[in-house]
């Protein structure tokens, strides 16, 4: 992959030009940066009466419950005003889909247990756990290994 930066101090507006042979992983990485919504991409959290604006690298996972999503921010619990599609959308260059109902931040992640079942569960460092679906237990490992 070739990257080219004209840096020129007369231009009125910064301008990003992408030539891609075709669509793959790293440019849709690359796309979710340069979009992301908001100048600061601080993502707006609430709890009680309160709305936080919380920095993705505070959240350790997302996940939906009674149709409604909810943010974990260390040990506490917070009400996320979009679905978990537009989050996982929005944050996949952090964030990582664990289940039909949990995205996770990656970084958040400590360890893994299996389980007698054999299903997979992820414990974050807060302590929190979300067990991790068959279906995409696949396409963590090889993120994680890099494989």
């Amino acid at each position: 992959m070739k990257v080219n930066v004209n840096i020129d101090p007369n231009i009125k507006e910064d301008e990003i030009i992408i030539s891609i042979k075709e669509m793959n992983t790293k440019v849709e990485k690359i796309l979710s940066i340069i979009t992301e919504e908001g100048a600061n991409g601080v993502i707006p959290l609430q709890r009680e009466e309160r709305v936080y604006l919380v920095n993705p690298q505070e959240i350790s996972h997302v996940f939906s419950e009674d149709n409604k999503c909810f943010a974990f921010r260390d040990k506490e619990k917070y009400r996320y005003k979009d679905t978990l599609k537009q989050f996982e959308e929005r944050f996949r260059h952090n964030f990582m889909r664990i289940s039909k109902y949990c995205v996770a931040n990656i970084s958040w992640m400590e360890y893994f247990e299996a389980t007698f079942g054999g299903s997979l569960v992820v414990v974050f460092k807060n302590g929190e756990k979300e067990i991790v679906s068959r279906k995409y237990a696949k396409e963590l490992k090889k993120a994680l290994l890099k494989e």
